[in-house]
């Protein structure tokens, strides 16, 4: 099993620790977020001290705390101003690596 490089974990346990403060913020307690995700407080507790959860959980949480819609935003490549030049070109189907034998 590899090892999680740092900065990973870093922005794992800041992406917890924001959704605790977003979750206090609302006035929600861990059980209360759990329920209405549709999974256990130890999941929550487990998210926000950066231990990590699937992908689906993490999003289950962040649309309970109004979080959701800006993620799903913030990875828009066409956000980004290179992808704001190339949006006239056709992007690829797959990207494959030639190997030059």
């Amino acid at each position: 099993m590899s090892m999680t490089p740092i900065p990973v974990k870093r922005s794992m346990r800041t992406i917890g620790q924001n959704l605790a403060n977003q979750r206090k913020l609302l006035g929600l307690t861990a059980k209360m977020v759990a329920e209405r995700a549709g999974t256990t407080p130890p999941t929550i507790s487990k998210l926000e001290n950066g231990d990590g959860t699937s992908l689906e959980i993490t999003l289950r949480v962040m649309r309970v705390l109004g979080l959701m819609d800006a993620v799903v935003a913030a990875t828009d490549p066409f956000a980004t101003e290179r992808g704001r030049l190339m949006v006239d070109e056709k992007l690829p189907e797959r990207v494959r690596v030639r190997s030059d034998d």
